[in-house]
């Protein structure tokens, strides 16, 4: 691989890393961890009492495979849990459900899980449909985002980030998406979807002259509105970087970023997302 490709690959990596980094809190996303490694199988049976174990870390339910996490490797196909920091008495679940997974692309649903940490007992499940289905831009990470989002004075959500990547070496391509959700009437449901909260894209020689664009997004609570209800305020920054060989032979880099602020208000019991800040389909 070239290295201007690499070091352009970089900067994309450091921009996306940046963007899991809540402003008003530690950085909070986390992929498997050894809870799944050691619970998962518990897990699974808790939730899907007919899921059939097929080998050493797969089960089946239907035609649907879900695959436990190794205790290494971040792989998206695979269970991912956590202790919910902010209510730990409680643990999060996201269930991959594949139905086909080949190079050419995969098919998949994601199901959220809220247990008991103690017993694991199930107190809440929701549905995510083709979240894990992909082709040309491929799901390369999961993780929760349990950063500190108190959206009232009684609801707390946590989040799912979902990482796409693409394969194409003269135009490279990544996206992460956030999704937010709350438990409320005993029932779990999502408050904000596929917003984007880290993006790149470009089109180069594979040698030096290019043009480069990256998005970072962050967010934090803001006033609450007269539903009781906090609005979410989005910092963006995008960055454009033109890259031209110099006359020693070497790369310039010229960079110009932009930084604005985007107010999304409740409206009811979600928030509205516009399609500039959504997810390409």
């Amino acid at each position: 691989m070239p290295p201007r490709f690499i070091c352009q690959l970089r900067q994309f990596c450091a921009l996306a890393a940046a963007s899991a980094i809540i402003v008003f809190t530690v950085p909070t996303v986390q992929a498997a961890g050894r809870e799944c490694s050691t619970r998962g199988a518990d897990i699974i049976r808790q939730a899907y009492p007919t899921a059939q174990n097929v080998s050493e870390r797969t089960f089946k339910v239907g035609n649907e495979t879900i695959a436990l996490p190794a205790d290494a490797g971040d792989n998206p196909h695979e269970l991912i849990c956590r202790t919910w920091p902010a209510q730990p008495e409680l643990m999060l679940a996201a269930v991959p459900l594949m139905t086909s997974k080949s190079e050419d692309g995969n098919d998949g649903d994601v199901e959220l899980l809220v247990l008991e940490s103690d017993s694991l007992k199930l107190k809440q499940r929701l549905r995510l449909s083709d979240l894990l289905t992909d082709d040309a831009f491929f799901v390369s990470r999961v993780a929760f985002d349990t950063a500190y989002y108190r959206l009232s004075g009684s609801d707390l959500a946590f989040g799912l980030r979902i990482e796409r990547r693409g394969s194409s070496g003269p135009n490279p391509f990544g996206e992460t998406t956030l999704w937010l959700f709350v438990v409320d009437d005993n029932r779990l449901r999502p408050v904000l979807d596929n917003i984007v909260v880290a993006g790149h894209q470009g089109e180069w020689d594979t040698n030096c002259a290019g043009e480069f664009h990256a998005t970072e997004r962050t967010l934090a609570m803001g006033h609450p509105s007269p539903n009781g209800y906090s609005d979410i305020v989005v910092t963006e920054t995008k960055t454009k970087t033109i890259s031209t060989l110099g006359r020693d032979g070497g790369c310039v880099d010229e960079k110009n970023a932009i930084t604005t602020v985007h107010r999304l208000p409740s409206r009811g019991i979600a928030y509205h997302v516009p399609d500039d800040l959504k997810r390409t389909e």
